[in-house]
């Protein structure tokens, strides 16, 4: 039985303080961008001329550039977590801003490839250097706090849509916005340190893991479980997120203002759901705080592509936003306290960079397809939504609860049990 630790207060240390402002930055426009495409997609649409499906196939093609980020999220095991965040936020920023100059589909497609690959390299690599500069007392607050960076990013967009419209900018100001990180990184880069998990780990071991280690026993059967979780979990969240600003302009008739409001406002009282997740992570422990929020995700999701009433597709939407966008905060942590320090990065680009986010890279093919036998874009995402469920299932039946314990221990614990 795990015993409850006494609730510790969420004070940084000096060192924390130096690490913590580029990572939440990396953050922060990791959720700007992802916001900016779902967000903008009927006015990019309409001014590239492509039709529904061929927005679900670009967006699929785009979500193909996260598996790339496999190959680099690995390297955070031999080089070090610090070079690989840094130079990932560099040329995203970079990929950015050369987005929003784009002229036509192709163009488009290809800048906004590369910059998810490394858009995601920063989050995947984020999460790795949170989990192991923080306790176990606060590591889920820790979380909680990073992915809320993320989406107060999200928020931006929505509030930014407006403005740029009225300037002329439309959408491509926007992208412009997203490079801003160049401005910074250089400078915060000089105080940002590498993790003392990995030096440590790197002492001890001169060569990086193999390529299948995280396959091999004694992490299987936990891989093989936060894989399909990933899987799961982003089938809905891609959905919901994609297409909920398409359902609204095409199938409800919403202008941008609307659309821009009602995101805006998901995401902000959305936001009170990491913190809250957070906390309930270090209290009553990671399996219940997922069963409430996944459950909840799940249900709203559905209620919000099914109504029609503004003030209800609103109030399901926000409530739908509160509830699943914490599944990177569920599923970083069962990842990240699953698996040793030398092998936690490639546990992470196999989990999520690579079969995880084959759900990411699915789920808008997979809308833009169900959407005509059932009728319209809101039936297809209400059975995409259904996925969150069957995630629940599987975190209470093969996960074990990794509140209290130190991100090392289940090594010991698999490696017995295995014996």
């Amino acid at each position: 039985m795990i015993a409850k630790a006494p609730k510790a207060k969420f004070i940084l240390t000096t060192r924390q303080k130096k690490i913590f402002p580029l990572v939440m930055l990396g953050a922060f426009f990791e959720g700007f961008d992802f916001s900016t495409i779902n967000l903008a997609l009927p006015f990019i649409t309409r001014d590239l001329a492509i039709d529904t499906k061929s927005a679900g196939y670009m967006l699929s093609v785009i979500a193909i550039g996260t598996l790339l980020s496999f190959f680099v999220v690995r390297l955070g095991d031999q080089f070090g977590r610090k070079p690989v965040f840094l130079w990932a936020v560099v040329i995203y920023s970079t990929l950015s801003l050369l987005t929003a100059f784009t002229p036509n589909i192709e163009l488009f497609v290809a800048c906004q490839f590369f910059a998810r690959t490394f858009l995601v390299v920063t989050w995947a690599v984020g999460f790795i250097i949170i989990a192991e500069e923080f306790s176990v007392e606060l590591r889920g607050r820790a979380l909680g706090l990073f992915q809320a960076a993320a989406a107060i990013g999200a928020i931006f967009p929505a509030l930014c849509i407006p403005l740029m419209a009225q300037l002329g900018f439309g959408w491509r100001g926007l992208y412009v916005i997203g490079a801003l990180p160049l401005l910074v990184v250089f400078i915060l880069a000089r105080n940002f340190h590498e993790t003392e998990r990995f030096k440590a780990a790197r002492q001890s071991s001169a060569e990086g893991p193999g390529f299948f280690a995280v396959w091999k026993k004694p992490h299987t059967k936990y891989m093989a479980i936060v894989s399909i979780l990933w899987v799961l979990l982003y089938l809905c969240y891609i959905t919901g997120q994609n297409f909920f600003s398409y359902h609204a302009v095409n199938e409800l008739g919403w202008n941008e203002s609307r659309v821009g409001l009602t995101t805006a406002l998901a995401y902000t009282i959305g936001l009170l759901g990491y913190f809250l997740a957070g906390k309930l992570m270090d209290s009553i422990g990671r399996k219940p705080t997922s069963a409430i929020f996944l459950t909840g995700g799940s249900i709203f999701t559905v209620c919000a592509f099914q109504a029609v009433e503004y003030q209800f597709v609103a109030l399901f939407m926000i409530m739908s936003t509160f509830f699943i966008g914490v599944f990177t905060v569920i599923g970083a942590s069962f990842t990240n306290e699953l698996f040793p320090t030398a092998i936690r990065a490639n546990a992470t680009a196999w989990g999520n960079n690579i079969v995880g986010r084959l759900g990411q890279v699915a789920a808008p093919a997979m809308v833009g397809s169900l959407a005509i036998p059932l009728g319209s874009v809101g039936n297809a995402a209400s059975v995409m939504a259904l996925t969150p469920i069957a995630a629940v299932a599987l975190i209470l039946l093969f996960l074990p609860e990794t509140r209290n314990r130190d991100i090392d221990d289940f090594v010991e614990i698999s490696e017995s049990t295995e014996a």
